[in-house]
């Protein structure tokens, strides 16, 4: 049953796009537009601060789609026991820092119980 992988999968990338196109337009752009003379007033700090932000996009895209090719490929329950495990954390973390729920968090957490009911039911 591909429905639980394909869940995951599709939410990953979901998140993923939303979290480097939103957090280009209300948190990054936002932040270099403002003039600095602290760390971010440094070209490269900048582009180091940048790829940094959008890591998680990308780990939680590659993740959610590792978990559907591990189903299809018939694999193990490892991969998709990690990438619930990392959904989770990014999930929770994101819940408790911002102290209020979050669309990205809820949607992490989601992502986390499919992966969990991909290993369940298959």
């Amino acid at each position: 049953m591909l429905i639980y992988a394909s869940l995951a999968a599709v939410l990953g990338v979901i998140v993923g796009i939303a979290h480097s196109v939103l957090g280009e337009r209300v948190l990054l752009g936002p932040l270099y537009r403002e003039v600095s003379t602290g760390v971010l007033a440094n070209r490269s700090s900048r582009d180091i601060f940048r790829a940094v932000f959008h890591i998680p996009s990308i780990a939680w895209s590659a993740l959610g789609i590792a978990v559907l090719v591990n189903r299809i490929q018939d694999g193990g329950d490892l991969l998709p026991l990690t990438a619930a495990l990392v959904f989770a954390i990014s999930g929770i973390g994101n819940l408790a820092a911002l102290r209020r729920p979050h669309p990205g968090g809820l949607i992490l957490l989601a992502m986390a119980t499919a992966a969990l009911a991909d290993i369940y039911f298959n």
